[in-house]
C-alpha cells in the first residue's frame, strides 16, 4: 500500500512538473495557435495551426498570474482564472523589432482594462514599421516613395455585372474549384479573389465579361508612422494618428485642434514615443479587421512571429478528406 501512495505521489510530482514547464514555455517561448477563416489567405488557411515564436520581439512579462493553466476562465462560469484581472505595468526584456513582411501574432487593441495576453488574438502581415510612411491607393502600396510588391494572395475587389455572373462561376469552378466570395454594395456585385487567382480566370473569361478592380473606402489612405528612439515631429498629416496613440496608449493626454496637438493649453510640437508602432494588414484585405480600422499596433501588443504551420485540418472536406497533408510542417516566409 504505501509503494503505491509512493508511486502515484511521484507521478503526481511529474505531472505538476511538467505542467509547470508546459506553462512556461507557452507564457515565454513558443505557442500554437489556430488561423481563422479569413484572415490571411491564401497565404495561411483556415485551419493551419501554426507555430508562433515568442521570443523574436522580447519576451513579454505576464500582467497577471494563472490560477489554472491553459484556460482564461473557470470551468462553466464567466469568472477570470487568472490574478489580478487588472493588469500589472506592461514590461518586455530584450525588445527587438518587428521587421516589414513578418507575419505577426497579436492580441487585438481592444478597450478594455484587462491585461493584454487576455485579449483576443489576430494574425497579420506587418508592411509598416517605426518612421515608415505609407500610402495605399488603387490597390498599389507605397511605403517611403517607393512602389512595393505585394503577395499574389493578396484578396483585392472587383467589379462584376449581374449579367455575367453565371460565365464567371462557371469559370471560377474550372479553375480553382470553388464558388466565388461575392457581396453586394448597393447595386454593384463585388467579387473577393487574390490576384493569382484572378489571372487564372481571365484566361478562361471572353472578352465581353468584364471584370474591373475597384477600391473599397478603407483601402485608400495614407499613414506616416512614428519613428521609434527620436523625438517625432507633429506635423499636420500625422497629427490625428499620433494624437490616436498618445491618448490610448502613451499614458498622456492630448487633444487635436484642428492640425494641431496640445497638452495642458501648450503645443506639442515634438514627441518621445515609449515604443514602436507598426502597421498591420491581412492579406484577405476584403474581410480582416486590422489596422485599417484599429490604426497603429503598438508593440506592447506583438505576440510573436509565425515561423511554421505545424499541421493544417480544412474546416470542410477538401478532396475527400479533412487533413491537409501537403502543409505538414510548412515554412512560413514573408
Amino acid at each position: 500500500m504505501a509503494k503505491r501512495r509512493n508511486h502515484i505521489a511521484k507521478a503526481a510530482l511529474i505531472l505538476v512538473v511538467a505542467l509547470v514547464i508546459a506553462g512556461i514555455c507557452r507564457t515565454f517561448c513558443v505557442e500554437s495557435y489556430k488561423v481563422a477563416p479569413a484572415q490571411m489567405e491564401n497565404t495561411l488557411l483556415a485551419g493551419d495551426r501554426v507555430c508562433v515564436d515568442k521570443l523574436c520581439y522580447g519576451i513579454r512579462l505576464p500582467q497577471t498570474f494563472s490560477l489554472l493553466p491553459f484556460i482564461d476562465t473557470l470551468p462553466c462560469t464567466a469568472i477570470p482564472a487568472y490574478y489580478p484581472t487588472a493588469p500589472l505595468p506592461y514590461k518586455r526584456i530584450k525588445t527587438a523589432a518587428a521587421q516589414r513582411g513578418d507575419i505577426v501574432v497579436y492580441n487585438y487593441p481592444t478597450g478594455e482594462n484587462i491585461p493584454i495576453s487576455k485579449k483576443p488574438t489576430a494574425i497579420s502581415r506587418c508592411i509598416g514599421i517605426p518612421g515608415d510612411t505609407i500610402v495605399y491607393e488603387a490597390g498599389k502600396l507605397c511605403i517611403n516613395g517607393q512602389n512595393m510588391a505585394q503577395s499574389p494572395y493578396v484578396t483585392d475587389a472587383y467589379q462584376v455585372a449581374d449579367s455575367v455572373l453565371p460565365t464567371l462561376r462557371n469559370a471560377l469552378q474550372k479553375a480553382i474549384g470553388k464558388e466565388p466570395e461575392i457581396d453586394t454594395l448597393g447595386s454593384v456585385n463585388i467579387l473577393y479573389i487574390n490576384r493569382y487567382d484572378y489571372d487564372k480566370i481571365k484566361e478562361l473569361l471572353p472578352d465581353s465579361v468584364a471584370v474591373h478592380p475597384i477600391t473599397l473606402p478603407q483601402d485608400n489612405y495614407r499613414i506616416e508612422l512614428p519613428p521609434y528612439g527620436k523625438p517625432a515631429s507633429v506635423t499636420p498629416d500625422n497629427a490625428a494618428l499620433y494624437a490616436d496613440i498618445i491618448n490610448r496608449y502613451e499614458k498622456q493626454k492630448v487633444s487635436l485642434r484642428g492640425n494641431k496637438l496640445y497638452r495642458g493649453g501648450r503645443e506639442v510640437k515634438e514627441y518621445n514615443f515609449s515604443q514602436p508602432y507598426y502597421w498591420v494588414v491581412g492579406d484577405n484585405r476584403t474581410t480582416t479587421i486590422d489596422s485599417r480600422y484599429f490604426g497603429a499596433l503598438p508593440h506592447s501588443h506583438l505576440i510573436g512571429r509565425c515561423r511554421r504551420v505545424i499541421y493544417s485540418i480544412a474546416p470542410h472536406k477538401e478532396g475527400g478528406n479533412f487533413w491537409r497533408g501537403n502543409r505538414f510542417m510548412l515554412t512560413v516566409t514573408p
